[in-house]
């Protein structure tokens, strides 16, 4: 498995939003591809209309270029732990002495700030990595913001009358072989992909998305959310995601 790095994060100005010059608490998002990482800059661009925090910074952080499409949790993982100066090139732990000088982000606090890793709980091979991920994130407070199956089921939610689907199907998510899951959908897409796609008239697993269409129902999807599972170690196992806490807790 090749080793995934991350770029300094992209700057965006918060000067016309606050009289404040003081900021507290930064969210470090690291994702698996630009469909979260658009997601997430459509909440940081809204963050005044969505009731973030002014106190609150938004950092989506993006990965080397040419690792675009390197999206395994475990590279997630140790990739922010490099940045964050916890680990050098070649794996080996970081004297806790020496994280300051070698943290690659700007201005990061290890004391208030947010490191969080958003990825899929249906990346194949990831059941022999949850020990190691889950390890090492609650070794360095970085917090672990799966889906499961996918983020396609946070985008679902912010539609309306999630009820309505089947939850084991939900949690299966077979793809579409011979049109027998959705008649008529392409029969190279899984279950979600189509049902997004339907609801959100258009959408593309892996590409960048129009977050003007799900901007209206996000307090929609954070309430649905919270039929299903939102806690990481529970995820493992049940249908949710824990997208829409994270929200919350910007939003608090």
């Amino acid at each position: 498995m090749e080793r995934l790095n991350l770029r300094t994060a992209k700057t965006f100005d918060y000067s016309s939003e606050s009289g404040k010059t003081e900021w507290k608490i930064k969210f470090f998002c690291v994702s698996e591809g630009p469909t979260e990482e658009s997601y997430f800059e459509g909440i940081r661009n809204n963050r005044v209309g969505l009731k973030i925090k002014n106190d609150v910074i938004i950092e989506i952080i993006p990965k080397e270029e040419g690792q675009e499409t390197y999206s395994h949790p475990k590279q997630l993982v140790d990739a922010c732990l490099t940045a964050m100066g916890r680990m050098d090139s070649e794996g080996n732990d970081i004297p806790e002495g020496e994280w300051d000088k070698n943290c690659k982000w700007k201005d990061y606090k290890k004391e208030t700030d947010i490191v969080c890793v958003v990825f899929d709980r249906d990346y194949r091979n990831i059941d022999e990595y949850f020990d190691e991920i889950f390890e090492k994130c609650n070794k360095n407070n970085i917090r672990i913001v799966m889906s499961n199956p996918n983020f396609e089921f946070w985008l679902l939610m912010h539609f309306p009358n999630i009820g309505q689907y089947d939850r084991k199907k939900l949690l299966e998510n077979p793809k579409n072989l011979k049109q027998k899951v959705v008649p008529g959908a392409s029969k190279h897409k899984k279950y979600l992909e189509i049902l997004v796609s339907q609801a959100a008239q258009g959408y593309s697993k892996g590409c960048k998305i129009k977050f003007e269409k799900f901007l209206p129902q996000l307090s929609l999807a954070m309430n649905q959310a919270e039929q299903f599972c939102e806690e990481a170690e529970g995820l493992k196992t049940e249908l949710g995601s824990a997208v829409g806490k994270l929200i919350k807790s910007m939003r608090e």
